[in-house]
């Protein structure tokens, strides 16, 4: 069977694209991380783009509870209220972790992730990406929900005016368009069957 909703989404900033790939609770019905191979799929597909990187349960378990850190910050600084400390010492202690390892190719310019690569080091990247965000005061105000009601992503809005509503223009931006035209067609249409003279 096909799951009619997108496995990943990835918005544009790291710690935030990792965040809504589901949770607790409420955000339960998201979830896309349920198996250790969801979690290796997520580091190949998205960004880092990392084969081969080995996750057993305890790291699928460690990777949920940092998610739900991410997550508690992020919507904290959505709402811009201060942060719970219990949820920036969990941040805290998966950034003190060693980072990924980052290798300059002398002929192409290019950096590269240095592998094999640990899961740890993975959580501890997203970790230092979540505590950059939120110690930036112009970044940390960039921080959005999309307005698409049967989406509501957390993204980082990147452009220059800093009002972007849709975590994706191409596709809830598209969305949002399409059921505002066809909101103004059914006005337009009732407004017809209630005055057939300003049709004639």
């Amino acid at each position: 069977m096909t799951d009619s909703k997108p496995r990943w989404r990835f918005v544009g900033r790291l710690c935030l694209d990792f965040a809504m790939t589901g949770g607790r609770g409420k955000w339960a019905h998201f979830e896309r991380l349920g198996r250790p191979q969801d979690l290796r799929d997520w580091f190949l597909q998205g960004p880092l783009q990392l084969d081969d990187v080995g996750v057993d349960d305890d790291e699928l378990r460690a990777a949920g509870d940092l998610r739900e850190a991410i997550q508690r910050v992020a919507f904290a600084l959505l709402a811009q209220q201060p942060l719970a400390r219990e949820h920036v010492a969990v941040l805290n202690t998966f950034a003190a972790a060693p980072p990924i390892v980052r290798a300059l190719d002398p002929q192409t310019q290019t950096l590269s992730i240095t592998t094999p690569v640990s899961v740890e080091a993975l959580l501890s990247e997203l970790a230092r990406d979540a505590l950059a965000l939120a110690a930036d005061p112009q970044a940390r105000g960039r921080v959005r929900q999309c307005q698409s009601p049967d989406c509501q992503l957390l993204f980082f809005d990147d452009s220059r005016p800093g009002k972007r509503r849709w975590c994706s223009a191409g596709r809830c931006g598209d969305r949002a368009r399409a059921r505002a035209y066809r909101a103004r067609r059914a006005v337009r249409g009732n407004e017809a069957v209630n005055n057939p003279e300003e049709e004639a």
